[in-house]
């Protein structure tokens, strides 16, 4: 492991408290950079072990790096000078202003953080980073030094930031981390609206889907939120009873702010520490929205009184901490979620809001199509071996769980179920829910469920080779085991989990079925214009002449263009050609190509149907699966 003291060090040693890499690949990792003279980062790229979205999550609310809109930035000429145009093409960074010996930079791919270590060392200064839009990034970079592309292509063997003399001991082969998405929550993207929005005078959107971070949308960086005047959002929220932290007084201040949530149509409601001071914000319509601000000193007041009403009282403020608790609130009946994390800057909360009468969504009413529906069902209801379902970080896996868990139930199978959040309840489902403050964790309740007499056991989220292993074990006994893992698509998790140290024979005879999707948004059907670029042409498979639809904005989905979102699928049964070639533990390449040897049907495909049905825009489409640049 790197030393915390450097940026890589700290990178590395989060990502194996977070379960996305094992100890020993964070030393592998470390030994190749330094034997090739590249960062860290490219080798992680390179070989796949995390997802960019991961890697963007973990830097965002791991580490508190934070995302900024460059647009709100004009970078200081010195701080601009401090770089030549050669070091900053060649890292992929643009410099925004240094502050006592502290320069803040911005990145575009957060596997370009793992390059700053080198700008500290030769810059002899601190380095902050923040996160940007890739796209802007490069902008950037080319406004601010132009000509600076040509110089690192004269000189392709010169590491970054070395004297001319020093060129030719080391070489930097350029990485070409992918493009940052922005970040869908499948909790409000997916599924249905939590409760109704009360009504407003104007029309609005009600808080059934989570809108992606974009550009134009105000206050969703953390330094636009906190920067929002007060008044700006719903009515606030007197913070002041704080000062004096009565229990009673406290209690009900956060009934107040329950009811002042639901009623407002918030879908999650964030405590957050900055700085000096901690802001109450709520998440409306897909929007950040602050409510009220306060000293950080009076912060703990409040975490516990939301922490008392979710039974977590007794939880120290050192380890996370996560409860449920059925509560009637403004005439809804709720399940409301209280998540508390330690960061750095105090403790961060979240308290989620869904409806206690809801079911869990059909495979149908998520967006997979009648045969993708028929295959996931037939195996849930007589199937057995591990059914994999595959997405990015809050890429709607969940949800696609509890699907498959509700039809098992339903088709007179014992389930039994070990999750690390509850979003549905299902009373024909023997649900575990694992308390990150609990000493026994998941891998646990997972090895005591093999031994009840179920017929499906099912765990949302395998995040260490343990789990891996206790999967396959699983399977080897007759069980089906549902099981999501964290990744892009099915060739991307079984090569992760091979990487993670899975034994390759064992995991391709116990893989069965395996799913893997994305989430995009849907054209909101009151304003669709017929798009002109023709980008619908380009997506692979289209019919000459295939015309594709885009939301323009208007009331109706409060002028964004998109009302909701659905699901793109890719379902893969494996077949013995399939595990042939997992047993060797061979390349994702060679997964990927007898995957589609075997007739995968790619997720673009899935996403073609989808623009042609005239829900999703072809731009939306290229946004989360690149198809075209």
């Amino acid at each position: 492991m790197g030393e915390p003291s450097t940026i890589t060090g700290r990178i590395l040693e989060a990502l194996v408290e977070a379960g996305l890499v094992t100890a020993e690949q964070s030393v592998a990792l470390e030994a190749a950079a330094e034997e090739r003279g590249v960062s860290a980062g490219d080798i992680l790229a390179e070989r796949g072990l995390v997802e960019e979205t991961d890697l963007y999550t973990m830097l965002e609310y791991g580490l508190g790096i934070p995302r900024v809109d460059l647009t709100s930035y004009a970078p200081d000429e010195e701080a601009v000078e401090l770089l030549s145009p050669s070091v900053a093409h060649r890292l992929s960074v643009l410099p925004l202003f240094e502050i006592e010996g502290m320069l803040t930079v911005a990145v575009g791919s957060p596997f370009d953080v793992f390059k700053l270590d080198t700008l500290r060392e030769d810059l002899a200064l601190e380095i902050e980073a923040v996160l940007a839009d890739a796209a802007s990034v490069r902008e950037a970079i080319e406004q601010h030094y132009p000509g600076g592309a040509e110089e690192v292509a004269a000189e392709p063997d010169e590491p970054a930031a070395a004297e001319p003399e020093e060129a030719e001991e080391a070489e930097e082969p350029a990485a070409a981390a992918p493009t940052a998405e922005p970040e869908f929550d499948a909790g409000d993207l997916f599924e249905a609206p939590a409760y109704e929005t009360p009504v407003a005078a104007e029309p609005s959107v009600a808080p059934d889907y989570e809108e992606p971070v974009e550009e134009a949308m105000p206050a969703e960086t953390l330094e636009q939120v906190v920067e929002t005047a007060a008044g700006e959002g719903p009515a606030e929220i007197d913070l002041d009873v704080l000062a004096v932290a009565d229990a009673a007084k406290v209690s009900v201040l956060v009934a107040d702010i329950l009811k002042h949530a639901v009623e407002h149509g918030a879908a999650r409601i964030h405590l957050l520490p900055y700085k000096d001071d901690f802001f109450l914000v709520y998440r409306v319509a897909g929007r950040l929205e602050k409510i009220a601000s306060a000293p950080l000193s009076m912060q703990d007041a409040l975490i516990d009184g939301f922490k008392n009403f979710a039974r977590l009282g007794g939880v120290s403020s050192r380890v996370p901490a996560l409860g449920r608790q059925k509560a009637r609130i403004a005439e809804h009946d709720l399940i409301v979620s209280v998540s508390a994390v330690p960061t750095i800057a105090g403790q961060r909360v979240v308290i989620s809001f869904s409806s206690a009468a809801e079911k869990p969504r059909t495979l149908a009413q998520i967006g997979m199509s009648q045969a993708e529906t028929f295959a996931l069902n037939a195996m849930v209801e007589r199937g057995r071996g591990i059914l994999l379902v595959c997405a990015p970080v809050a890429g709607g896996r969940s949800t696609t769980y509890y699907s498959l868990l509700s039809h098992a139930a339903a088709a007179g199978r014992t389930v039994y179920s070990v999750e690390r959040s509850v979003e549905y309840e299902i009373p024909a489902v023997a649900q575990v829910l694992v308390n990150p403050a609990s000493p026994v964790g998941a891998a646990a309740y997972f090895a005591a469920g093999m031994r009840q007499d179920t017929d499906v056991v099912a765990i949302d989220s395998l995040e260490s080779v343990e789990d891996v292993h206790l999967a396959i074990e699983a399977a080897g006994l007759g069980k089906l085991v549902i099981a999501t893992f964290s990744a892009g698509g099915i060739v991307a998790g079984v090569a992760r989990m091979l990487a993670m140290g899975a034994e390759p024979v064992s995991l391709s005879a116990a893989l069965t079925l395996g799913v893997g999707q994305r989430l995009v948004r849907l054209s909101c059907q009151q304003c669709v214009q017929e798009e002109a670029d023709g980008l619908a042409g380009s997506i692979p498979g289209a019919p000459t002449g295939i015309a594709s639809v885009q939301g323009t904005g208007c009331p109706a989905c409060a002028k964004t263009g998109f009302a909701g979102a659905t699901g793109v699928f890719e379902v893969l049964p494996f077949t013995d050609s399939v595990r042939s070639v997992i047993s060797r533990g061979v390349s994702a390449d060679d997964i990927a190509a007898a995957a589609h040897a075997a007739g995968m049907r790619p997720m673009v495909a899935s996403g073609l149907a989808k623009v042609q049905e005239g829900i999703v825009s072809a731009a939306e489409l290229n946004r989360v699966l690149r198809f075209a640049e």
